[in-house]
């Protein structure tokens, strides 16, 4: 009974470091947020309750989900949240990419996002040398929502056969009709699912300097590049370790 005593206390302890931490580093970051950074106490006078208690549980998951990426930061860097804190402190380089790890998780409802962006941020404590690598993976991550995981799940599947005749078996890259026969209901939005991800460079078009051979040929031909790829690793990583 004593020992699971004291393993209860020790679990206490460091959820209530990890809530601690977090208050702060979401405080921080919150100040360039409008709803993680809003001041309940000025906005009373102004605004109902029940917006207030909107805003309240806003608040709290935003809170949660900084809690959780930090805990993936520290089980990746293989060191004690404290020990991670600290590390962190020291460096301007690991400042910044804590700030945009935690704004970017606090943003998401995806679990396996906010995972894989800790495990980010871990990385870029246990060996400083990558932070500039693993700041574009944050951002590359930060981009990447339910819908646009559901697009890189697709350009990630063998190509379409192309019709006979043609000098290649498969189409290069994917065609946005094909793309569509796989998420209908993407029609209006495809376009801007694209460029969102084509922006950070997790897609490009293959398909340029192709003549269509015909008015109704695409001419486009989507692909993931190896970052997408690596992104996309990065959180089937996270669904694979069912976390």
């Amino acid at each position: 009974m004593g020992h699971e005593a004291n393993e209860t206390q020790a679990g206490s302890a460091v959820e209530a470091g990890i809530k601690a931490s977090t208050g702060v580093i979401v405080a921080t970051v919150g100040m360039f947020n409008p709803v993680a950074g809003v001041a309940l106490g000025a906005l009373k006078e102004y605004v109902d309750a029940p917006i207030l208690q909107l805003i309240e549980r806003e608040r709290a998951r935003r809170e949660e989900r900084a809690a959780r990426a930090l805990q993936a930061g520290s089980e990746e860097a293989q060191r004690s949240l404290d020990r991670l804190v600290h590390t962190i402190e020291t460096s301007p380089d690991l400042l910044a990419l804590m700030s945009e790890t935690v704004q970017a998780a606090m943003e998401t409802p995806l679990a396996e996002k906010i995972v894989a962006l800790g495990r980010c941020l871990g990385r870029g404590v246990r060996d400083e040398a990558t932070v500039d690598a693993e700041r574009l993976r944050v951002r590359g991550l930060a981009a990447i929502e339910a819908p646009e995981v559901k697009l890189l799940e697709v350009l990630a599947k063998e190509t379409h056969p192309t019709p006979e005749g043609w000098y290649q078996e498969r189409f290069p890259g994917w065609r946005q009709p094909e793309i569509l026969a796989e998420l209908p209901g993407f029609a209006k939005v495809l376009d801007a699912a694209i460029a969102r991800v084509a922006a950070e460079g997790i897609v490009r078009d293959d398909g340029l300097g192709r003549v269509a051979v015909s008015e109704d040929d695409p001419v486009e031909m989507w692909v993931l590049t190896d970052f997408g790829s690596d992104c996309l690793s990065l959180l089937r990583a996270v669904s694979a370790s069912g976390r």
